[in-house]
């Protein structure tokens, strides 16, 4: 029998999935399977064994199928199979009549109920021990081999009706252990081989009976039997909240609120506004914006506020309209200066239908092509780009008419007469003619610069010729000045011995290197 017991418990613990166990057995849980292993106990007209009274013990297996009925029944489906057995001496009787008994396989499928006293009304049913109840009846067959009676052997089915308790322990929220006794009493009185008592016991017209006391695994699934269609049933979530009833702290929430992973209402953003009534869950806000904020006071809430940080009218969506042009300021290219509408909100002062922040010359109309600017001269450069907006000339000399040829000989021949004394920054006085014909170039060319450039020979140290030819223009452009032209229309340099003509070697070329260049231009 304890090779039967092993071959049993090693299949039905695959079939049953003890290594892949589940919750214990409840609303959620509502199947559970179970095998059982342990010992059978005879009690008939030959006597009784019942709680290990008597040697030799017998091994039996049981399985259940259960099912969640309430929190207080389950109902059940067992079966079990094993030996029975006994004997005893009879007394004043001759061999091989000097003893009678029995063995017996039986085998066992009955149907019924258990009692949980976990049920919340006498025992907590979170508790990890707790006790139970089991009752049911069915058949029962057997297969008894009688000692020292003319039948040796008997085969027989009956009903059964069985009775018992247990209790479980769950070793985690997965699975679980049984321990039980059942009483098993069958509608038979024959299958020890005595039909009635031997007249020590007084058990007359009683039938035979065993009892099993047993160890068991339990495991219990997430599925409904009676609703097997629409697979596991889901957790019981009484206030449709997504949190089984189990978990749920606040299990009488309001249909639609959002709530947190135990059930209760959920305020986000910590303002006092629960996030169902919260348009702002992740901001805290003011109750009278359905819980959105009003950051810059001018009661609009910031999600209808075109411009949040700034306080603003209902009429331009919380906008303000600081020149008060009619355009709000977030739509105003001119915020604080007055303009129509199709300007986008900025002035024209000139009328060229050019605003004034995009127009070159906002005081005189001009065309769109020139940015708002006239061509005064109509020599085709904008009076903006034009140097010499009163006069025709040349985009090469920015709109300013072309120097002549012979204007620019006589500015380089004029240049060539300026003479300074040796080794001095002073102008000798022939040289003032040669200056007067410069100045008078330049009054001609009204908007014309003058480079001036200062230039030595390499006699002496580069250093001392440079600062030398940096105080000889410095010197013309002081005497031009003093003629009358603008100083902003002069810049002086000292090149020193870096930029030479001529040759250094000879004296004449020595002589040419020595002199005042002039670079007029536009």
């Amino acid at each position: 029998m304890k090779k039967t017991l092993l071959t049993l418990l090693v299949p039905l613990s695959i079939v049953f999935g003890l290594n892949n166990p589940s919750n214990a057995q409840n609303a959620d849980n509502k199947l559970g399977i179970e095998i059982n292993g342990g010992f059978m106990e005879y009690q008939g007209d030959h006597g009784y064994s019942l709680f290990f009274a008597r040697k030799p013990t017998y091994m039996g297996v049981s399985g259940n199928i259960s099912h969640y009925l309430s929190p207080s029944f389950d109902v059940m489906l067992f079966g079990g199979s094993g030996d029975l057995g006994y004997y005893k001496n009879v007394p004043y009787s001759e061999p091989p009549f000097d003893r009678a008994g029995f063995t017996a396989r039986l085998f066992n499928v009955s149907t019924g109920l258990r009692y949980k006293f976990n049920n919340d009304i006498i025992l907590s049913s979170d508790a990890k021990l707790f006790p139970y109840l089991v009752g049911g009846w069915g058949f029962q067959y057997i297969h008894s081999k009688i000692l020292n009676q003319t039948r040796n052997n008997l085969t027989e089915f009956c009903g059964v009706f069985t009775g018992g308790g247990g209790i479980q322990y769950n070793i985690n929220d997965k699975i679980g252990i049984r321990a039980q006794t059942v009483f098993n009493y069958t509608y038979n009185d024959i299958w020890d081989g005595y039909p009635f008592t031997d007249g020590v016991h007084k058990r007359r017209k009683l039938y035979d009976s065993y009892m099993f006391h047993s160890l068991g695994v339990v495991v219990n699934l997430p599925y409904d039997l009676f609703n097997y269609e629409k697979g596991p049933k889901k957790p019981k979530d009484s206030d449709q909240d997504g949190v089984p009833n189990k978990l749920d702290k606040c299990p009488k929430t309001p249909l639609g609120w959002i709530v947190d992973s135990v059930g209760c209402p959920l305020d986000s953003d910590g303002d006092g506004i629960f996030d169902h009534a919260d348009s702002c869950r992740y901001t805290k806000g003011l109750p009278e914006f359905n819980g959105c904020p009003d950051t810059d006071g001018d009661g609009i809430p910031d999600p209808k506020d075109r411009c949040p940080n700034e306080a603003g009218t209902a009429q331009f969506q919380g906008c303000p309209d600081t020149d008060g042009d009619g355009i709000p300021d977030i739509d105003d290219r001119c915020p604080n200066a007055a303009g129509p509408a199709e300007l986008k909100g900025c002035p024209d002062k000139d009328g060229d239908g050019i605003p004034d922040i995009d127009d070159k010359c906002p005081d005189v109309k001009g065309p769109a092509e020139w940015e708002g600017c006239p061509d005064s001269d109509g020599d085709g450069i904008p009076d903006h780009l034009d140097r010499c907006p009163s006069v025709p000339g040349i985009a090469a000399n920015k709109g300013c008419p072309e120097i002549k040829k012979q204007d620019i000989q006589k500015i380089a021949l004029a240049a060539k007469g300026i003479n300074f004394e040796t080794g001095k920054a002073i102008i000798t006085k022939d040289s003032y003619k040669n200056l007067d014909i410069l100045v008078e170039m330049l009054q001609r060319y009204k908007e014309a610069y003058v480079d001036i450039e200062g230039h030595t020979d390499n006699v002496g140290k580069s250093e001392a010729n440079k600062k030398l030819s940096q105080d000889r223009a410095d010197a013309v452009k002081a005497y031009l000045v003093s003629k009358g032209i603008d100083e902003a229309r002069l810049t002086a340099i000292g090149y020193g011995d870096e930029r030479p003509i001529a040759d250094n070697k000879t004296s004449a070329g020595k002589a040419k290197n020595r002199r005042v260049d002039f670079n007029i231009k536009y």
